[in-house]
């Protein structure tokens, strides 16, 4: 049974010792009542100190600035790598091949000219860009440094020693644009490495601006062949050094020399095209009317469509596709050159003439390295007795791509 007299006492005893309590904290609860001084009291000499400028220093981490990309990525080369080493092809031979001929490059010496002349300067722009870019190329499937600095080397060799380019030398334009781009692909893929800094990056945007630009410009006013060379190192020289008016110059003249012109002298009558109404550009069966006029149509042909190839991927990669699927006044684009192209670089390995633009029917056998990114792109099944033909791809001399089935053998660029 409850005690009521007991609990009341209990409550009485509980109830003043909060009491106490309270009273005891009455003092410090009004002093933290009192407003607070803003300005604390302070030794003079701190004072002054405290009143004194000064500067805090934040540490930050910046991220390296990864490569444009312009016609690989880095991780794309990985997975070239990885199949690679999974003895996967068709890269297992693509990149065996690729790693000997960089091993070579390793032991060869930089060089370059002061003036540029083809006779003087061809052999040595030409090693010097296919390392640069082959070296870049094996330092992203390894992370190896000594590819990196041997290949910056290379392009260093130029930008260190290179004073002009002899402008009287019409065979100079074509050079360039053959080569050039390789070396520009090759520093992008150099970028942030321990070898090819921000100051370096720099410095090979002013010398692709003052010395490679004005060559492909030349080049790029011609109707044929040299025209698309031009016009490919025109756009790697634009994305390389950020010079949209320039890029967007070089599209423009890409359409162009695609397009041809509407023929008002009647000079199309007998010119080798199956169109007696268009000169120059691309003909109505995929053929380009300045390469037909040549002995060694189908090889040129190809050239040709290479470059004007590889200048849409760079423009794809960059975020702008529509190059791939442009048609000319005539209803024609890339696709029907490749199309019209396949069945007869088959014929002639085979040995059968089936050239429509020469006397014979007959044309050398040729197969050149822009295939790979035709077949990567539009995955069409006529292309692959062509790859099989040649796989795999290294350097010929010109920037179409080279060394094209490490790049874009294990790739569907479309996902398709």
């Amino acid at each position: 049974m409850p005690y009521p007299c007991r609990f009341s006492y209990r409550l009485a005893r509980t109830v003043g010792l909060l009491l106490l309590v309270i009273l005891a904290l009455v003092p410090s609860l009004a002093a933290l009542a009192r407003p607070i001084s803003s300005t604390p009291a302070l030794p003079a000499q701190l004072r002054s100190a405290a009143d004194a400028p000064f500067t805090v220093f934040v540490p930050m981490a910046r991220r390296p600035r990864p490569p444009l990309g312009m016609i690989i990525q880095p991780s794309e080369l990985m997975l070239a790598k990885a199949q690679y080493d999974a003895r996967l092809e068709p890269a297992r031979t693509a990149v065996r091949s690729l790693f000997k001929n960089a091993g070579e490059a390793m032991a060869d010496t930089p060089c370059a000219v002061a003036t540029y002349t083809t006779s003087a300067g061809y052999d040595c722009l030409n090693r010097a860009s296919e390392n640069a870019y082959l070296l870049a190329l094996a330092y992203r499937m390894t992370g190896n440094t000594a590819y990196s600095d041997k290949g910056a080397a290379f392009i260093h060799a130029w930008m260190d020693t290179l004073t002009s380019v002899d402008m009287s030398d019409d065979q100079a334009n074509l050079d360039w644009s053959r080569l050039m781009p390789a070396m520009i692909w090759g520093a992008d893929l150099l970028t942030s490495t321990p070898s090819w800094g921000e100051s370096d990056r720099a410095a090979f945007m002013s010398f692709v601006r003052k010395d490679a630009r004005p060559q492909a410009k030349l080049a790029a006013q011609r109707r044929n062949n040299w025209a698309d060379a031009g016009n490919l190192l025109w756009l790697s020289v634009a994305v390389y050094a950020n010079l949209p008016s320039e890029r967007d110059a070089a599209v423009a003249n890409w359409k162009k020399l695609l397009n041809g012109q509407p023929d008002t002298s009647g000079a199309a009558l007998s010119d080798k095209c199956i169109d007696s109404d268009w000169v120059y550009g691309m003909c109505r069966d995929g053929s380009i009317t300045e390469e037909n006029r040549r002995d060694d149509a189908l090889s040129y042909n190809q050239a040709a469509m290479s470059m004007k190839t590889v200048f849409a991927e760079i423009r794809r990669r960059q975020g702008d596709g529509s190059l791939y699927t442009y048609r000319t006044p005539r209803g024609v684009g890339l696709k029907n050159g490749w199309d019209f192209l396949a069945p007869k670089v088959v014929d002639a390995f085979a040995g059968r003439c089936s050239w429509p633009y020469s006397a014979n029917h007959c044309v050398p056998k040729a197969n050149r390295s822009g295939w790979e990114v035709a077949y990567a792109y539009w995955r069409s099944p006529v292309y692959l007795p062509v790859l099989a033909e040649h796989r795999p791809y290294t350097w010929s001399n010109w920037a179409d791509p080279g060394y094209s089935t490490a790049l874009y053998g294990s790739l569907n660029l479309l996902g398709q």
